[in-house]
């Protein structure tokens, strides 16, 4: 039986990238499919280079923001591998679920093919995706919390419908939550047995939340940033008001669970932002800003993944089939 289970694991990650990519060319035709042309080279040439340059550059410094999530999580699991692998990993792995979507699973699957060759079991790789859902989270707590205690239920958070009063008890109550959480990071140092799993889950401990809490607002106010420089200076909201209305609108698409928060995502910032913008401006720009943060991210992660393959399948083939291996037999 061992035998057996050994072989379909071996099986099951071989056929894995294939899988993985085959999703990846089906979403990347579909939703090519969705730009159209004409549409996407207007809104390129109504936004200056400048700004999407430093659009391009926000998303590349989420993207390395988003690979801490791993390294936080497997310090914590206390499974150190260099950073090289770790980011690797992550940004293919975070690349494929923003745009595939049930990103717990198919990002998990990433992980699971590569970490598996550093050693890493299955049960390890759903620890540090847990981890990772644990740090997301904890920033949106707190980019929320912050936001609705600010905005009072105004400007970005105008689309909840909420009370000045009812949207700053909300945001209090979020803050609550987190703060909750690192008192509890604070006092409790034994593992939670889950009987069921025959699993011990133990908390991060104050400083691993702190910097869970650094990572993620990082993470948050970076991928609001990509969307917000690309907004002409005379329409755009503040900063701040960028990045609530960014968590607003994701959690939406979150919650809808399609790919990307495709249309939900947008239906949020296209409301927010269309008294101060008209609507066509906008459309323009939330085409250039997907292209941006999810076309190219996915179509380098799967072109990483490619390569990578084909360098594992090259060097297996080298280490069981030596060059000169049969000429030294004969000699």
């Amino acid at each position: 039986m061992r035998s057996l289970a050994h072989h379909l694991r071996r099986a099951a990650l071989a056929l894995l990238p294939l899988v993985l990519l085959t999703l990846a060319f089906f979403v990347m035709r579909h939703e090519l499919s969705e730009l159209h042309t004409g549409q996407l080279l207007k809104a390129l040439k109504s936004i200056p280079a400048s700004r999407i340059a430093l659009s391009l550059a926000c998303a590349v410094c989420n993207y390395l923001a988003l690979t801490l999530y791993d390294v936080l999580a497997l310090r914590h699991l206390g499974r150190r591998l260099p950073y090289r692998q770790v980011g690797f990993a992550s940004f293919v792995g975070y690349a494929f679920g923003h745009n595939i979507g049930m990103s717990f699973l198919t990002g998990g699957g990433v992980r699971y093919r590569l970490y598996a060759a550093r050693g890493l079991t299955a049960l390890d790789v759903a620890q540090v995706g847990t981890f990772n859902v644990l740090t997301f989270w904890v920033g949106l707590l707190a980019v929320s919390g912050v936001a609705l205690l600010v905005d009072g239920g105004q400007g970005a958070m105008s689309l909840l419908s909420l009370s000045p009063g009812m949207a700053r008890a909300l945001g209090l109550a979020l803050l609550g939550v987190l703060a909750l959480y690192f008192g509890l990071c604070l006092r409790v140092r034994q593992p939670l047995r889950v009987r069921r799993l025959d699993l011990e889950v133990s908390l991060p401990t104050p400083r691993q939340a702190f910097e869970q809490l650094v990572v993620s607002f990082t993470d948050w106010t970076l991928a609001a940033m990509v969307l917000w420089v690309l907004l002409p200076p005379d329409g755009r909201v503040s900063p701040a008001t960028m990045v609530a209305l960014f968590a607003v609108a994701q959690l939406a698409g979150l919650a809808s669970q399609v790919p990307g928060g495709l249309g939900v995502f947008d239906s949020v910032i296209l409301a927010a932002l269309t008294p101060r913008l008209s609507t066509a401006l906008v459309l323009g720009t939330l085409l250039v800003y997907r292209v941006i943060y999810y076309l190219i991210p996915f179509a380098v992660a799967a072109t990483m993944l490619v390569v990578h393959e084909v360098l594992q399948r090259r060097n297996l083939l080298a280490r069981r089939w030596p060059r000169g291996g049969h000429r030294r037999q004969e000699a």
